[in-house]
């Protein structure tokens, strides 16, 4: 494939070190015949690995030029299927009908969406597995465990959802050009069978969200005050109660178990706008129509550094 200059306008950057590509296909958990999902193959550095391995490939690109490019390279083969469009606005099981559930994705993606890009792939019915390039600072706080610094509602939600792993590390000197912060590979595999239904997620981000926008305050203020949830202090107690949890817990403090119990244990119309459907998990998901939303994955869209990049990948 030509060289391509990054695109500024979409923060592109490359990955060039080839150990690191090989590395990173290597995580992906999909053998020959099995359908992958790449997003931003950008000048195809780990879709020539893929295609390597023969998996059924799917890579979904919105620059132009490189979707452009990356259709001639591979019209021959039947097993590489290019889509030129945006991942977030896309519907993702329809490009492996049938298969969703047994699809793997990988991709190394624009830092300055990457909560988005998570919480779209978190939505049911989820895929077999996800294997992401993240920013080494969003990668630490999804795999923060409770009583760190950096245990939040994006920790939550992703453990609420998948079990995240880290992989490896990539230094910022195996893109071209060069970001200014370091990466790191994780793995996020979806739990199965799913612990929430969509409308049970959704309780479960209202309260997280509440918990953690406050979350220098204790948990029996947060639930009586908090403007998203004013719960009346005696059904907060009730709740905390039942959940064995203390008032005077502060939300680092709390499991994901702990926040999925708690939503589940408020009274359906404790508070107007929490959804009242606290159910099991349900064979056929809701359909939503924004992407950033359905199955009420997306928690809080925490904001990246000023300097955040979109990183493609290059060869």
């Amino acid at each position: 494939m030509s060289r391509r200059r990054p695109k500024r306008s979409l923060s592109q950057n490359f990955l060039v070190d080839p150990n690191l590509q090989r590395k990173i296909v290597a995580a992906v958990a999909a053998g020959e015949g099995e359908p992958v999902l790449e997003i931003g193959p950008g000048t195809g550095a780990l879709t020539r690995h893929l295609a390597a391995r023969r998996v059924r490939l799917s890579a979904v690109e919105l620059d132009d030029e490189m979707a452009e490019e990356l259709e001639r390279r591979y019209k021959e083969d039947v097993r590489v299927k290019v889509v030129h469009g945006d991942v977030l606005a896309l519907d993702l099981p329809a490009l492996a009908p049938g298969e969703w559930g047994r699809t793997c994705v990988v991709g190394n993606i624009p830092y300055n969406i990457t909560t988005p890009i998570i919480f779209r792939l978190l939505r049911l019915p989820y895929p077999r597995d996800i294997v992401l390039t993240v920013q080494t600072e969003v990668a630490a706080r999804i795999l923060a465990e409770p009583g760190t610094r950096t245990y939040g509602a994006l920790s939550v939600g992703v453990r609420l959802h998948a079990r995240p792993l880290r992989v490896c590390r990539v230094p910022r000197s195996a893109f071209r050009p060069v970001p200014r912060v370091d990466s790191a590979v994780l793995r996020i595999t979806p739990r199965s069978p799913p612990r929430l239904t969509p409308a049970a997620a959704a309780r479960v981000r209202v309260v997280t969200r509440a918990a953690f926008s406050w979350r220098r305050k204790q948990l029996g203020t947060i639930l009586a005050r908090h403007p998203d949830l004013r719960c009346p202090r005696d059904i907060a107690g009730s709740v905390l109660r039942n959940c064995s949890l203390a008032s005077a817990l502060r939300p680092e403090q709390l499991s994901p178990e702990d926040f999925m119990a708690i939503a589940a244990a408020l009274p359906p119309g404790a508070r107007p706008d929490l959804p009242t459907d606290l159910g099991r998990p349900a064979a056929e998901p809701a359909r939503h129509s924004s992407p950033l939303k359905e199955g009420g994955a997306v928690f809080e869209r925490e904001k990246s550094p000023p300097y955040s990049r979109r990183v493609g990948e290059g060869g």
